[in-house]
């Protein structure tokens, strides 16, 4: 049987919304929720829906908290990397990227989420698909601030997780193969 149990990690520069991510997984969000207080270190929760048992890792995004980044990443199912969607913040946001690639298993998926798609145009928002383009991974374009993109995000994730899902199956089968060949061997 697999394990249903899957680590998420978000990770993402300060102000991204990361913590309004994981607030929309939880629960809508309310107008009162939009205050914002940086994360400290960071936060865990875990969050159930259909046969999914999730540990959401929600890290700090401040410069002196990335040194404990490659530990706590380990062992992730997925990885969120939350840009605000502004220029400078995707392109600051590809070194998370390459981080992160260089810490978790080369089948753990690595998306970005183009947060704040509510703001104009003229401020420099960039669309889903020209984060996308620039940092070469999966990009979902998201308002974590609308309680209405809740299913969205529950659907992203859940997309995200058949594919793991799929993956350790494969990867379970491929071991109980193997292991029959070796016996057949001996």
């Amino acid at each position: 049987m697999l394990n249903d149990l899957v680590k998420i990690s978000i990770i993402g520069h300060p102000a991204t919304g990361k913590t309004t991510i994981l607030k929309l997984l939880l629960e809508n969000i309310e107008k009162k929720d939009r205050l914002y207080i940086p994360t400290q270190g960071f936060d865990l929760k875990t969050v159930k829906f259909d046969q999914f048992s999730l540990r959401v890792w929600d890290f700090g995004g401040q410069t002196s908290y990335l040194t404990y980044l490659d530990d706590y990443l380990a062992g992730s199912d997925l990885v969120l990397v939350v840009t605000d969607s502004s220029p400078r913040n995707v392109l600051n946001s590809r070194r998370f990227i390459e981080f992160t690639s260089n810490i978790v298993e080369k089948d753990c998926p690595i998306i970005a989420i183009a947060n704040k798609q509510d703001l104009c145009k003229e401020y420099g928002r960039m669309e889903a698909k020209r984060v996308e383009d620039i940092l070469k991974v999966k990009t979902y374009g998201l308002t974590a601030i609308e309680s209405s993109e809740r299913k969205k995000l529950i659907d992203i994730i859940k997309k995200e997780l058949n594919q793991v899902f799929i993956r350790r199956s494969l990867k379970e089968s491929m071991n109980i193969l193997k292991e029959d060949l070796n016996y057949m061997i001996e």
